[in-house]
Parts: C-alpha cells; structure tokens; sequence
C-alpha cells in the first residue's frame, strides 16, 4: 500500500528544490504516491515587507515574482492536461534554473540575477509534451486568486510563517510540516533514513518544531560556486 504526499513548491526556491528531488529519490524506492501542488512565495510574502531581504540583493522580489510566472504555467497546465503533469512540469523547469551552469560571478547577488532572470518557458513545456502556448499563462494574473488559495491551504495544514516546501502526509487531514531544508540531495539509503526520520516527526501527536537557524546555500549547478557556505536567503 502506498503513502500519499502532497509536496507544495515553489520552482524559484533552491531548498524547495533540492528537497523535491529527495522525495523523487525516496519514491524511486518506496510506494510513495506524490501529488505536486503550487506555493507561492511571492504570495506567502505579500504581507511581509522585503526590505530585509533587499538587504541581501535587490533583485529578491524579482526571483519571486519569477516563480509566480512559473506557478500561472503550472496553474493553467494542471487546468488544461490534470495534475499528472505538474511533478514532470515543475522538474522541468526546476532544471531549467537550477541545472544552468553557474554566472561569471561568484557572490550570491550573481546567483540571484540569475534566479530573477525571466526565462522562456516554451522549451519546458515541449519537453512534457504540453502545448507551448501554455506559457502566456505566466502574465495571466486573473489565476493569483486560485494560487492564493492553495497557499493559504497549505498553510493551514502545518501553520503559519513558513516558506516552501510544505509536505503534507495522508492528505488532506494527516500532519504537514514545513521542510525538510537540506543543501543537497541524499541518495540510496541514506535517502530512506531521512524519510524515516520526517515522516515518523511529522507523525509524532503533538510535535511542532526542531529548527536551527544556521543554513548553507543548496548545491546545485547554478549555485555551485556557493553551496555549502553561509547564506541568508529563505
């Protein structure tokens, strides 16, 4: 019998990301069934000011407001083909920023501009065998609300102040929490131990929390020149 999970993302978020690839790496062994579902971070900030994290690039709203436009093509081809095309969907275009070979520079205002760079989707899109003309939805604002939606259930299901990824177990009632945040992606049985570890903490009556502040940047091809050293983007 398989275990269910909703995994709900961001594509512009590198944690997200490599998290994401965890869990294809856990299903690739387990019977975990996984149903992707959008998160904006562009949407969970709206209420929070980004002066602070202008403070650590300028560009910050902007890679936000890239995944937004990523999240309207997913919105619009979950609409158009069913939700078993937004796990292949955001894989696409997941290696599509983060696969890029790393900038010139290597500072994180470097790997930012590469994040807030708004690029063409079409070639995503043809690689899952869905129409291109998908990729107008990306300026189609009028599909915020249903987003904002799916964000506002989200954070229900594991509380506020949080950010992607949201895993939810045995949806839609069973515990969610956000992370794992890890800098790179476990594989084989080192995989297993760590879902292990979350699902049995997520399953845990009344567990809440187990934080530490310190992090490193993931380590992704667009990042490399960065990962594993300090950083302060969440």
């Amino acid at each position: 019998m398989s275990d269910e999970l909703e995994f709900f993302f961001d594509p512009i978020c590198p944690f997200c990301w490599v998290t994401s690839r965890w869990v294809v790496e856990v299903a690739r062994q387990r019977p975990l069934e996984v149903t992707w579902r959008p998160l904006s971070l562009a949407i969970l900030n709206e209420e929070i000011s980004y002066e602070e994290r202008r403070k650590a690039s300028p560009e910050y709203p902007d890679s936000h407001l890239r995944g937004l436009e990523m999240l309207r093509v997913v919105h619009a081809a979950r609409e158009s083909a069913g939700p078993g095309c937004v796990g292949d969907l955001y894989t696409a275009f997941g290696e599509l920023v983060w696969n890029s070979g790393p900038p010139e520079g290597d500072d994180f205002d470097a790997v930012m501009h590469e994040m807030a760079r708004r690029r063409d989707l079409t070639g995503a899109l043809q690689r899952v065998g869905l129409p291109v003309e998908l990729a107008d939805a990306a300026d189609d604002g009028s599909r915020d609300d249903d987003l904002r939606a799916e964000a506002e259930e989200a954070t229900r299901r594991c509380g506020g102040g949080v950010g992607t990824p949201i895993l939810s177990f045995a949806p839609p009632d069973g515990p969610g929490l956000f992370g794992p945040v890890i800098d790179s992606v476990p594989e084989g049985d080192d995989a297993l131990r760590l879902w292990d570890a979350v699902s049995t903490l997520a399953r845990w009556g009344g567990f809440a929390e187990l934080k530490r502040s310190l992090r490193s940047f993931p380590d992704t091809p667009l990042s490399s020149k960065l990962a594993r050293t300090g950083t302060q983007v969440r």
